[in-house]
């Protein structure tokens, strides 16, 4: 030991004191392998902790620390000390005093953040080596530290969640210390229900709607939801002790309870917060230990006006706020800033459920870093707690990895230089070129996404992608340069996932954009010809997604494979299909859904899939009617309608189409053939007049299509209308 730090000694120099020289922490030459050392009788998780420094050290050495428990040691041994200190402010200290070298933490489960912090600050671990369970054999591994080491850390959200797959690895999310609702939440979600459907539940426990008891609610001022709820309350966290959060949420409904008892604590026919914050505190009191959380959400959106206990919490969703804009620069920021404060000043723990992809496409690149950077920094000013960032749960979203990583960081601390952790993490795990051209083409689109005052939902289609960031020219030049690399790194699953979302996309734009330089398909002299690049997309698709193993692309599902053969059927008949109506005038005489206005689909080139989200326009005020000159049409002879049945958001197939005249007489009609299929799109076409019929077209005539009738309220879904 003493030739050891001699050397360090005569290393240093003399601009350095003598606390500032390093000792070793570990030499394999001179056999210096400090003990793990956790209080005696430690529990199963302090073991834990301790067994997580020996897996890291051993992946780094090839060496197996040994652990001991005792409460006292020598300040000449070489230990390192695992503590937990629950009163200490910050999360976790790395501290070093000669030899002994000590990582605190205010809980378990920063000390596991701590001690990875220590592999990430002090030795050359990375991630990568820890999840392989291989360290560097070129690295010499002996590790010095400074013989005094005191720093502490604290990040800027107590609870830290970004919601994609990779985070859902244990490994995962204690290296970038971040939190995962399974290994932390006995109760998650509307899954009252669940925990306690082993129950014969008496009515009692049920809400009351109406003067009558109602299943589909419960009634939290019932002593029997409260008895029968506590118990799997407890057995949940006895079975693991990590699991100390609940969340308590009504069932998902806009039902509140008012019996006598509900009514008296303050419920009323659409507020059922006194009684969900009275079911709550009574929670608390008897299990002080663990903390309860609620949402404003549906029936339980008023603050109460009574004061929480200090371990309940509650969600704040921003899922009709959150448009692709900074909060503060939107005009949402008034009335989310009022919300939060009322909300702050009755509940301690304030937490928010925020969204980072585009749930209808997870393939859009959804770029919102920047503006999630500034609303994380928003939320932190407010006083908020914690932020569970929604992404795409167990499926594939576009550069999943490097988001999940950069809102790991993020969310400890909000300061971060975002385009050098972008870069940093695409060096990290891509060639050198590809590395280069990932990191401009996406720190590009996150500055594009940041500066557009457009709104995007996150619930949004092609169309709406493109008009806020994605420029057509943009992705169809990157896709090409990206490409090449794919195919000589057809084995790397990194590459063949952005290849699929890629692919995608570039289908996506080419099918927004109907007709011309971007679009799908060219018009000559009114006949659309497709374009060959199409088929040879289409196959690409086909065989990346396979390769990558995706099968789906949105939040419900949709099947790759059922949009690879839409695309094929429709470009089959609409190649060489004569098109009379594109982008000509026409009026309409009926009245349009608020949310779709947008008539320019109905010949626009741009045709729809199984998607109601995908180019269709969609009617449920009133029935479709349009006026259309005869002159601009003159040479068709008939018409081919697009309608879509989505049976489970209320959308079918028309019942009648007529063609009519301006004084309202029927030329034409058409009843549609009943379809049972649930979710279908498909083709209709109408003949026009002929020449010698008694029956002509006016010189402007209309078009009815007229809804479905009895079975009560539904949606028309209408994509191209072809004169052809």
């Amino acid at each position: 030991m003493g030739k050891k730090f001699l050397v360090l000694c005569l290393l240093v120099g003399c601009s350095f004191s003598c606390a500032q020289q390093k000792v070793s922490f570990y030499s394999l030459k001179y056999k210096i392998f400090p003990k793990i050392n956790i209080p005696s009788n430690s529990d199963v998780y302090m073991q834990k902790a301790a067994l997580e420094f020996q897996k890291n050290f051993e992946i780094l050495t090839k060496t197996k620390l040994t652990i001991e428990e005792r409460t006292r040691f020598d300040k000449t041994e070489n230990v390192l000390v695992l503590r937990v200190n629950p009163t200490q402010s910050s999360d976790f200290c790395i501290k070093k005093n000669k030899l002994n070298t000590t990582i605190v933490a205010s809980s378990v489960e920063n000390l596991h953040f701590g001690i990875n912090e220590f592999f990430i600050k002090y030795t050359s671990l990375n991630f990568k080596q820890k999840s392989k369970q291989v360290g560097n054999p070129q690295l010499t591994y002996d590790i010095d530290l400074n013989s005094e080491i005191n720093e502490c850390y604290k990040a800027d959200f107590s609870y830290r969640e970004p919601y994609y797959s990779r985070n859902f690895n244990s490994d995962y999310s204690r290296w970038h210390k971040t939190n995962y609702l399974d290994l932390n939440w006995g109760i998650w979600g509307h899954n009252i229900p669940k925990i306690l459907k082993k129950y014969q539940l008496p009515e009692s426990a049920y809400a009351e709607v109406n003067g009558r008891r109602n299943k589909q609610q419960f009634c939290f001022s019932s002593n029997d939801l409260f008895k029968y709820l506590s118990t799997e309350i407890i057995k949940i966290y006895e079975s693991d002790n990590a699991l100390d959060r609940f969340m308590i949420l009504p069932n998902d409904n806009f039902l509140s309870c008012t019996c006598d008892k509900c009514k008296k604590l303050g419920n009323t026919p659409t507020n059922a917060s006194p009684a969900v914050f009275t079911f709550l505190n009574k929670l608390a009191r008897k299990y002080k230990k663990l903390h309860f959380f609620t949402s404003a959400y549906n029936t339980v959106t008023e603050v109460p006006d009574f004061k929480a206990e200090k371990n309940i919490g509650l969600f704040y969703s921003t899922i009709k706020i959150q448009k692709g804009i900074p909060i503060e620069k939107s005009r949402y920021y008034n009335r989310f800033k009022k919300d939060i404060t009322n909300w702050k000043d009755h509940v301690d723990d304030v937490y928010i459920w925020d969204y980072t992809v585009n749930f209808d496409n997870y393939f859009d690149l959804y770029p919102s870093l920047k503006v999630t950077q500034d609303n994380l920094k928003l939320y932190k000013k407010l006083g908020v707690h914690g932020v569970f960032l929604h992404g795409s749960e167990y499926n594939y979203s576009t550069l999943e990895d490097l988001k999940t990583y950069v809102f790991a960081r993020m969310l400890w601390d909000t300061d971060i230089d975002l385009k050098e952790e972008i870069t940093s993490f695409l060096n990290d795990n891509y060639s050198k070129k590809v590395a280069k051209l990932l990191s401009e083409f996406y720190i590009y689109l996150t500055d594009s996404f940041y500066n557009s005052k457009k709104e995007l939902s996150i619930y949004s289609g092609i169309h709406q992608t493109a008009a806020k960031y994605l420029d057509p020219e943009l992705l169809f030049t990157f896709y090409e340069d990206f490409d090449k690399y794919v195919q000589s790194n057809q084995y790397n699953q990194n590459y063949l996932q952005i290849a699929t979302a890629l692919t995608f996309l570039k289908l996506e734009i080419m099918r927004d954009y109907g007709f011309g330089k971007y679009g799908y398909a060219r018009l000559f002299n009114n006949e659309i010809r497709v374009k060959s690049e199409i088929g040879t997309l289409l196959d690409k698709l086909d065989s990346y997604s396979r390769l990558a193993k995706i099968s789906t692309y949105n939040e419900i599902q949709s099947s790759l494979r059922k949009y690879i053969i839409g695309w094929r059927e429709t470009i089959f008949r609409y190649h060489r299909r004569n098109s009379y109506f594109f982008k000509k005038k026409f009026e309409v005489l009926s009245s349009l859904d608020e949310d779709y206005t947008n008539t320019s689909y109905l010949n626009d080139g741009a045709f729809g899939l199984l998607d109601y989200n995908t180019n269709w326009l969609l009617c449920s005020v009133d029935e479709l009617v349009l006026k259309v000159k005869k002159e601009d049409v003159k040479n068709s002879k008939e018409i081919t309608f697009s309608f879509l049945q989505d049976t489970k958001h209320r959308i079918y197939f028309p019942e009648v189409i007529r063609i009519k005249d301006t004084e309202n007489n029927t030329i034409k009609r058409f009843r549609l053939p009943v379809e049972k299929d649930k979710w279908l799109k498909k083709e209709f076409v109408l003949r026009l007049p002929t020449e010698y019929e008694d029956e002509q077209l006016s010189d402007e005539f209309i078009i009815s299509i007229e809804k479905k009738r009895g079975i009560g309220k539904n949606t028309l879904a209408v994509d191209e209308i072809i004169f052809n």
